[in-house]
């Protein structure tokens, strides 16, 4: 597709952009009219096409027109000898990739081609890559040989098309990232946008504001999720970690699907499709206080459980097949698996679930030498697992938080309002982790 047809009433135009493209390598068509130019698209697709704007009979801008509208993955250079501002403008409104003002400089013809090639396999590559996301997190790749697993995939379908916001529950590692990826891309948005946003990463907004909007120092509206993502779907994860006040705007929010962005004075649909993963079903964290009575709405969306790994053994097979696959396509070896592994596997209980037993197996497969995964590697790959999980993961993930929130303090001395801007949570959220890691710093506000 990369070849380049020009078009130009004027033979020595005609000629000299020939061969200034043709000795640099390109592929090059020529037509003297704009019918012409149309004959040779509709017989063989060029990917650009280098036309005159004067011509007799049919014009560039004409040309411009059924190009766009017979073979729109052709790009349209358009030329002329008058410097006009207003037929540049015009033709970059009409979907013209460039203009060129006559007479032509060669070194800047072949500047402007050869960005638009380059524009042109940015957005193929592009394309294939969302292409290869979108088929990679498609509902017939969860593997759901098990009873549950499969009752899993068929909730999933019943809802992918739906708008209705969405739970996705289950333990640390089950797979509930995944899983909201092959809701949004196996349904009706899978071409709009997907975001996951997490309320425990830190980040240089609060939530609100990334969900909101907020209005910077200098005037300008900086857009959130709800505004942006329009037809997409927005993946909240991690709202145990939100403070009263943010759950209670957030509850709010859910429960009417409408959002009110700072200074307005007017409630804005939310037309983003809604799903939160929780590590505990709604009812459990409302009742556990992990969540606060503000979001109590999440009980009355689509709840969908992922069972632990220990609850579908049934399902070792399939993803350990899934697993030496993916590692052939990355690594560029086969990964061969032997047949007591899987007896190995199915008496391991893997408290980090999917996630840990990936770990695992990516571990044992890096010991491997000759592609051969045997009961060996695994053990040792488990010894070294075990080593990690010897504690629960709460008190892991616990151990890591306590040490992110004393350092934030630590660099903020006196100013618990910028070391909470720092992670991304609110005042009262970081004076709750701080009595719960008992921080008590002499520079710490009172």
């Amino acid at each position: 597709m990369e070849r380049i047809l020009i078009v130009d009433d004027e033979r020595v135009v005609l000629e000299t952009l020939v061969d200034v493209l043709q000795a640099e390598g390109f592929s090059v068509a020529q037509a003297s009219d704009a019918r012409s130019a149309l004959a040779h698209l509709a017989a063989e697709p060029v990917a650009i096409v280098l036309s005159d704007i004067r011509m007799p009979d049919m014009d560039g801008m004409e040309l411009l027109h059924d190009v766009r509208r017979l073979h729109p993955g052709t790009d349209v250079v358009l030329m002329t000898g008058f410097a006009s501002v207003d037929g540049a403008i015009e033709a970059m409104g009409a979907g013209a990739a460039d203009y060129l003002i006559k007479p032509l400089r060669p070194k800047e013809v072949i500047a402007r081609v050869r960005s638009i090639l380059q524009r042109r396999r940015l957005e193929s590559q592009l394309h294939s890559l969302q292409s290869e996301l979108r088929s990679r997190h498609e509902l017939h790749n969860l593997i759901a040989q098990s009873s549950r697993m499969s009752a899993v995939v068929t909730a999933l379908h019943r809802v992918r098309d739906s708008a209705d916001p969405v739970v996705v529950h289950g333990e640390e590692g089950v797979g509930r990232r995944f899983i909201a990826r092959a809701l949004h891309y196996s349904g009706a948005r899978r071409a709009a946008p997907f975001e996951a946003l997490d309320a425990r990463a830190p980040s240089e907004r609060s939530f609100e504001e990334q969900l909101w909007g907020v209005r910077t120092p200098t005037g300008r509206w900086r857009r959130g999720w709800f505004e942006r993502l329009e037809h997409g779907t927005l993946h909240l994860v991690g709202l145990e970690a939100l403070g009263a006040h943010e759950q209670e705007l957030l509850g709010r929010a859910l429960e009417t699907l409408t959002y009110t962005p700072p200074g307005a004075h007017e409630a804005l649909p939310i037309r983003c499709r809604i799903l939160i993963s929780l590590s505990e079903a709604p009812a459990e964290a409302l009742e556990r206080g992990a969540l606060s009575p503000a979001l109590s709405v999440l009980r009355t969306f689509v709840n969908i459980r992922v069972p632990p790994l220990r609850q579908r053994t049934d399902d070792l097979p399939g993803l350990v097949a899934h697993f030496a696959e993916t590692y052939a396509v990355e690594h560029g070896r086969t990964l061969r698996i032997a047949p007591r592994v899987m007896d190995l596997l199915a008496s391991h209980a893997f408290p980090g679930n999917v996630r840990q037993l990936f770990a695992v197996l990516s571990n044992a497969a890096t010991i491997s030498i000759d592609g051969m995964l045997t009961p060996e590697h695994l053990e040792r790959s488990l010894r070294q697992s075990n080593l990690a999980a010897a504690r629960p993961i709460a008190d892991q993930l616990g151990d890591r938080e306590h040490q992110v929130v004393l350092q934030a303090v630590q660099r903020n001395p006196g100013r618990l309002d910028q070391a909470a801007k720092e992670l991304g949570v609110s005042r009262t959220t970081l004076w709750r982790r701080m009595r719960k890691y008992g921080i008590r710093l002499a520079g710490a506000e009172s």
